[in-house]
């Protein structure tokens, strides 16, 4: 297996001299990290994916003998597709002395653990989003994301419309909090671009009809028209859309084509743009994208531990989380820190994490920040069109 993070270790003298300094700066000598998956349940064949390269990467790791002598031990365990199993399995990792919690496979189960996180003061790595528009948003301090929230895809998706040369877009989303909020976002992203809002069409959830409200749009010829709601009335608005003669981009919520998300018929939405991280489509990065080598080395791990069965798209953010985790532990060994309770080695890490620069991993830029709970940097996201078969291809404009 290859699936290996950066730390090397070191040789000869320098090994020893390494160990020891490790062994003197975490109590232990040893990071525990547990890994909270949906083997199970309705998340189990994106959570069979996480699982199988979170203990890939922890084999590889301990076949190098760990980051300069600290074995990084982790746990994998199964939540079926429940949040509050995953909060009771979190509440049991940080009570037998976790380090960092990487979960879950789940966006309700992420959040559930991330309330664990913040009551028992442990660093959780999120392969879902966090946040969502539209929802109880609280600071997190423990919990970060590395899949892009709305906020994250919304950015994105101006970003890609400004590129395309327009200097509008309109949008459609649902009358409730959720699309007050992505009107309120979206203008302001919009505003701050040099961009202006075209128009605005609110629906009703579960809306099997879009006629009049795409014609309306239509006829303020939007530079691009952004659709922020579920999968059922993206279609609808989509194809509304083009039968009313509206021939520019039409963008929808990243959130969609997450890993687990469970939309099925993709290929109903042929033509949808979408902001997306690039191990969902690494066929479709664009020339020069500063994070390719990045994704192809995870691609590349995976297929070298599993032969192709382990879904790049679902694994990359936890591959991405415990390469962050094994980053922090450098940080620590060079601060040689001496023998602390594990609450300050806890927070010792956290502190590392967040003072690492920018870096690149398999779901693109990656930047954990203070008073930020998403650690996606959106300019990351690659932007993407939905293929006559589902599949997601470099946009061609």
């Amino acid at each position: 297996m290859t699936l290996a993070s950066s730390p090397t270790v070191a040789q000869g003298d320098d090994a020893s001299t390494a160990t020891t300094q490790a062994q003197g700066t975490i109590q232990t000598g040893v990071v525990s990290v547990g890994v909270i998956t949906s083997r199970s349940g309705s998340g189990q064949a994106t959570g069979a994916s996480q699982a199988l390269a979170a203990s890939a990467w922890a084999a590889e790791l301990e076949s190098r003998g760990g980051v300069y002598g600290v074995r990084v031990d982790v746990d994998v365990v199964d939540d079926g597709g429940v949040p509050a199993r995953a909060a009771q399995l979190a509440l049991e990792l940080s009570r037998g002395g976790a380090h960092a919690i990487v979960c879950c496979t789940t966006p309700a189960a992420s959040r559930a653990v991330a309330q664990v996180a913040e009551e028992t003061g442990v660093l959780l790595l999120s392969p879902t989003e966090l946040t969502a528009l539209g929802t109880a948003q609280q600071a997190t301090y423990w919990a970060f994301a590395l899949w892009p929230d709305d906020t994250d895809s919304l950015s994105a998706t101006v970003a890609a419309v400004l590129a395309r040369g327009r200097g509008s877009a309109a949008l459609m989303t649902l009358a409730n909090e959720f699309g007050e909020r992505a009107s309120t976002v979206l203008a302001g992203l919009l505003g701050y671009a040099g961009m202006h809002l075209a128009a605005e069409v609110a629906y009703q959830p579960g809306t099997m009809e879009l006629r009049p409200e795409a014609l309306l749009l239509a006829s303020h010829l939007p530079g691009a028209v952004v659709v922020w709601g579920l999968a059922d009335d993206l279609g609808v608005a989509y194809r509304a859309l083009r039968a009313r003669g509206y021939e520019g981009p039409v963008f929808g919520r990243t959130a969609l084509v997450s890993p687990g998300a469970g939309v099925t018929g993709l290929g109903t939405l042929a033509g949808v743009r979408f902001a997306v991280p690039p191990a969902l489509a690494p066929a479709a990065m664009p020339a020069g994208y500063q994070c390719s080598a990045a994704v192809e080395d995870v691609e590349r791990r995976l297929a070298a531990s599993y032969g192709g069965i382990v879904d790049l798209a679902a694994a990359a953010p936890v591959v991405d989380a415990l390469d962050l985790v094994a980053a922090g532990v450098e940080q620590l060994l060079a601060m040689q820190l001496p023998p602390v309770p594990i609450a300050t080695e806890r927070q010792a890490l956290r502190d590392a994490l967040v003072g690492l620069p920018e870096r690149c991993g398999a779901g693109g830029l990656l930047d954990l920040q203070e008073g930020r709970t998403s650690a996606v940097v959106p300019r990351g996201l690659i932007d993407v069109t939905v293929g006559r078969f589902g599949t997601l291809e470099a946009d061609e404009r």
